[in-house]
Formats: C-alpha cells, sequence, structure tokens
C-alpha cells in the first residue's frame, strides 16, 4: 500500500499523539480514531493504522517503546516536515530493505542447513503474543519470516496465511496453526473488581493458578482461585487491579500466557509450542527448498485450530489440494505414571497412524515411513487416543483429501512448560523436506 505523508488517516493520528503527549495504548488510539473516523473507522482500523505505525516508525517519528503502545520520537515534527510530499510507505521498504542487505554482508556463510541455529526463530515465535481468533501479531511475525521463501503470499478471509511455493504437479497443503491456547475476559465482580473469563482452546484448570496472563492492550494479570475451588473454571479469577479501587484493563480482552523460553542441552521449554514449533518445521523446510519442487506446495499457517480446527476448513476450501500435511505437536508416553504411548522425546519425527479425528490412509503413511528410510531420518509411528489436528479438518474437503500428519514429540502440552527435544524438530524438517522435495506418486 502507499500512504502518503498528507494522508488524511496520517494526519489524525499524528494529531491525536499531539494532544495525548505521552505514550497511548492501541486500545486509546482505537477508542480515539473511530471517533474521528466514524463510519469509515472499521475498515481504516484493521487496515490502515498498524501500517502507518510500521512506516512512521522506520523514518523516526512515531515510537512504540514495548508493544502496544504509540508515543512520539524526539524532534518527530521536524522529521515529519523534512518528508513532506514523500510516500512514507516506500521510505519505510526502502529503509527495511537497507538494513536487510546490511545485516546480511555482516553475516557468516551458512553451512549446510542442517546446521543453523534454529533457537532464535523459535524463541520468537514462541513468545509472540496470539491466542485463538486474535493471531494478527503472530500472523505478522511468520509473514516477515517467509517473505523471500515464497512465490506468492496470501491471507485468506479467515485470517490464514498461505504461503505458495512452485507449481505444476500434485498439489499439497501442508498446515501448521499458528494460534495458541488463551481466554476472553467475560465478567468484572462488582466489589472487588477481579475478572472472570471463559476458555479459548483447551485451558488445563490443574496448571492454572499462580500463571501470568497478557491481555491484548498489555495488562498483565495473575490467575488466582478461590478457597476451595481449583477444579472448575469458574472457580478462577484474574488479577488486574491498578490500584486506587480501578481495573487496569476491562471485561471483552482475549489474553494469551506469559512464559520466556528456555533451552536445556536438547530440549526446548516454553509456552505455545502447540504449534508454533509446528511453524517453524514449515518455515525451515520452505527455506530448505528454496522454491525448488517439482511439486505445487501451499504451507498455510492456520488459525482457530484450538477451538476446532476452523483455519485448516478455509485454507483447504481454498486450496483444494490432493494431498494434506498437517504439522503438529503430540503428546509423549515417557513421563512417569503417565498415560500409555509409544511416542518419546528423542525417538524422531512421529508419523501419525490414528487419533480420534483422523485415521490416515495406508498410502500416505508409507510414504512418510519410506521417505524417512530412504533418508536415515529417525522416527516413530503415533496412535494418539485423545485430540486431532489440522489433518482431520483437510480430509474432509470437497470430495476427500488423503492426508496425514508429521508430529513433534512434546511433553506438558497445553501448559506454559511444554518440552520437545530439538533432535525430533530436525528430524521433522528433514523429513517434510524429503517429502516435498521429490516427486510424489502416491
Amino acid at each position: 500500500m502507499a500512504t502518503m505523508i498528507d494522508d488524511e488517516h496520517v494526519q489524525i493520528i499524528m494529531r491525536i499523539l499531539r494532544d495525548a503527549g505521552e505514550p497511548i495504548s492501541n486500545r486509546e488510539m482505537e477508542t480515539q480514531t473511530r471517533a474521528v473516523l466514524g463510519e469509515k473507522w472499521k475498515r481504516s482500523w484493521q487496515i490502515t493504522n498498524s501500517c502507518i505505525r510500521t512506516a512512521l516508525h522506520s523514518v523516526g517519528v512515531v515510537s512504540h517503546p514495548r508493544r502496544g503502545l504509540w508515543g512520539l520520537e524526539a524532534q518527530a515534527e521536524e522529521k515529519l516536515a523534512a518528508l513532506e510530499g514523500s510516500d512514507i510507505w516506500a521510505e519505510h521498504i526502502r529503509i527495511r530493505d537497507a538494513k536487510r542487505a546490511q545485516n546480511a554482508e555482516r553475516a557468516e556463510p551458512e553451512t549446510a542447513p542442517e546446521s543453523r541455529d534454529l533457537l532464535p526463530m523459535i524463541k520468537k515465535l514462541v513468545e509472540t503474543w496470539g491466542p485463538s481468533g486474535y493471531e494478527h501479531r503472530i500472523r505478522e511475525v511468520i509473514r516477515e519470516e517467509v517473505a523471500d521463501l515464497a512465490d506468492d503470499i496470501t491471507v485468506d478471509g479467515l485470517g490464514n496465511l498461505i504461503c505458495r511455493v512452485g507449481g505444476g504437479g500434485p498439489k499439497v497443503l501442508i498446515a501448521a496453526h499458528m494460534d495458541e491456547i488463551g481466554l476472553m475476559a467475560t465478567y468484572q465482580e462488582p466489589e472487588s473488581g477481579y475478572l472472570r473469563f471463559s476458555k479459548l482452546g483447551g485451558l488445563r484448570a490443574d496448571t492454572l493458578n499462580g500463571n501470568r496472563v497478557q491481555f491484548e492492550d498489555g495488562t498483565v494479570g495473575v490467575i488466582a482461585v478461590q478457597n476451595g475451588g481449583g477444579k472448575a473454571l469458574g472457580d478462577f479469577f484474574i488479577d488486574v487491579q491498578a490500584g486506587s479501587g480501578g481495573n487496569a484493563t476491562p471485561v471483552g480482552q482475549p489474553a494469551g500466557f506469559m512464559r520466556e523460553m528456555q533451552a536445556r542441552g536438547q530440549r526446548i521449554i516454553a509456552k505455545s509450542l502447540d504449534d508454533r514449533i509446528g511453524c517453524v518445521v514449515a518455515i525451515e523446510t520452505m527455506r530448505r527448498l528454496a522454491r525448488q519442487t517439482p511439486n505445487e506446495l501451499y504451507f498455510a499457517f492456520t488459525v482457530q485450530e484450538e477451538v476446532g480446527l476452523r483455519g485448516a476448513k478455509t485454507a483447504a476450501q481454498g486450496v483444494k489440494p490432493d494431498i494434506g500435511i498437517a504439522i503438529d505437536v503430540t503428546g509423549s508416553g515417557d513421563q512417569i505414571r503417565g498415560h500409555k504411548m509409544q511416542v518419546k522425546l528423542g525417538g524422531g519425527a512421529a508419523i501419525k497412524v490414528h487419533d480420534p479425528g483422523l485415521i490416515v490412509p495406508l498410502a500416505i503413511k508409507n510414504w512418510m515411513v519410506k521417505r524417512c528410510q530412504a533418508d536415515g531420518i529417525p522416527y516413530q509411528l503415533e496412535l494418539l487416543a485423545g485430540g486431532t489436528t489440522d489433518a482431520s479438518a483437510i480430509q474432509m474437503a470437497d470430495a476427500g483429501v488423503p492426508s496425514g500428519c508429521i508430529s513433534i514429540p512434546t511433553r506438558y502440552l497445553h501448559t506454559t512448560s511444554e518440552t520437545v527435544d530439538i533432535g525430533d524438530v530436525e528430524a521433522c524438517i528433514d523429513l517434510l523436506t524429503g517429502l516435498l522435495a521429490n516427486n510424489i506418486t502416491i
């Protein structure tokens, strides 16, 4: 999009920031923009504001010292005046590309693709905010990662980020969901101000007490449980008190969990590895393919998986693939007194055979197994007793799509300390790359 410096919307934003005199939240900018634009607010806010802030930040006019805030840089007015008549979006692109080129010149040449350190990308993805239905931030992070890896990138009506690589040959839809479990503040207790909430995805009551959550406007809340409770969601509340009898955020705000990623040897511990680690597998596969494939691939980073596989349904209807592959996490059977399951951490890529929503066609399972055997990739077979993946939705598109799933073994699912083994992640990348780099005959 081209955003001229004299554009009405830019001027509205600058006036709001001048009048505020200090950084303001996304929510406050939304309120004030809506008041000024009236009927035009919805389209303008959703499509334009974030782009304008990005461009104004690039040229040194607008600052956002932490996520979710708008503010003016020092000498903002002088910088703005110097850009009179300029296309600030084009200027932002120029500055961004110059920085990328400079960084590329400084970077040491890579060795083999498999030697690349995945931890920085994993950390960036797992720590980005993005509960089900509110994936806009994580979508932009992923879009930046894949910008140079696809032949075409689109966003469908539900919010899936779909990246096409190659043309001709069988159409393959590869789905990794980018949403994470979260919650929605639904009611404020009149006396205490504590917030009650409903779930966005599969919350586990036994892991909630004491956890921190971050609301979309940046507010940090603490989940606590009332005395004698702890089994039902209604026993919990969120403390967002700001002192002086007020709350820092109102009802109607979505929230995601907060936890920094940690590495312990081969093990990665983080929130939202379900399924940001699947997104890492898909992104790294795209990088290794380097747009070279005899097939027509559609990498879909899907939305709202945790609340009903919704993004995969629309992606499959839009792409109309010949084959579907989901990349997702699965449980492990290597915990003390845990449920019985063959999959274990460190055992390699898990090739799904069956779960409650998907019976993998034998030809698909054998295709994956033979690839592992041919390439020497460690693998294990997954038979999951509870839960399902995007492949369950893809298989039901149109007249039916033969679909399978490559799974990353994970401990402590749907907690803020999900744990995977980096060797298993690499095995999944090797398997997916091998499947898609070769002619598909099933």
